[in-house]
C-alpha cells in the first residue's frame, strides 16, 4: 500500500494573496481614473495661488467689509435661463457704480458645468444672465472689486 502525501495549500494561499494585492492596485488606479480629484475653486483661482495669496485676501476682505456691502436679489434659480441680481452699497447706503462683480457659477461636486459670467451695472443693480442646462445644487461665487479691495461670497441656490 502507498501512503498519500497531505496536500499542502500553502502555496495557492500566498499565490492567491499576491492575485488579490495586484487585483486591488489596479481597482484603485480605475476608480481614481474615472473619479478625478476636482479642483477647489472657491476663491476662483488654482490652490497654488490661494495658498501663496490667502493672507492677503483675507484682510482685504476685512477692508471691504468696512467700507462696503453687497447682497445677492436673486433667491431662486430655474432650468434654463436666470438673471442674477446684485445690489453693491457703501456703509452710508449708496449705490456704488464702478464696482467690478465676476460670478462664478458651479456644481458643487464638479467644474464640469462652471460659468464664469461679468456683471454689468444697470438701474442701480448689478445684473448677469446665465442658462442653466441641470437641476439641482449650484453654488455661486461672487467677487466684488472696488478700488484695488476686493470680497469673496459663496450663495448655495437650487434649481
Amino acid at each position: 500500500m502507498q501512503k498519500q502525501k497531505e496536500k499542502n495549500y500553502w502555496p495557492h494561499f500566498v499565490a492567491g494573496l499576491i492575485l488579490f494585492g495586484i487585483g486591488l492596485g489596479v481597482w484603485t488606479i480605475v476608480m481614481t481614473i474615472d473619479n478625478p480629484v476636482e479642483m477647489d475653486n472657491s476663491y476662483m483661482m488654482n490652490y497654488h495661488q490661494l495658498d501663496r495669496d490667502i493672507n492677503k485676501i483675507i484682510e482685504s476682505g476685512k477692508k471691504f467689509d468696512k467700507k462696503y456691502d453687497f447682497a445677492l436679489l436673486t433667491k431662486d434659480l430655474k432650468t434654463g435661463e436666470n438673471t442674477l441680481l446684485l445690489e453693491v452699497k457703501d456703509k452710508e447706503g449708496n449705490i456704488v457704480k464702478d464696482a467690478k462683480v465676476d460670478i462664478l457659477v458651479t456644481r458643487p461636486e464638479t467644474t464640469k458645468f462652471d460659468k464664469k459670467i461679468k456683471a454689468i451695472f444697470e438701474n442701480g443693480k448689478y445684473i448677469a444672465k446665465v442658462k442653466l442646462n441641470k437641476e439641482g445644487r449650484w453654488n455661486l461665487i461672487i467677487r466684488v472689486t472696488i478700488d484695488g479691495l476686493e470680497k469673496f461670497k459663496t450663495y448655495k441656490l437650487h434649481t
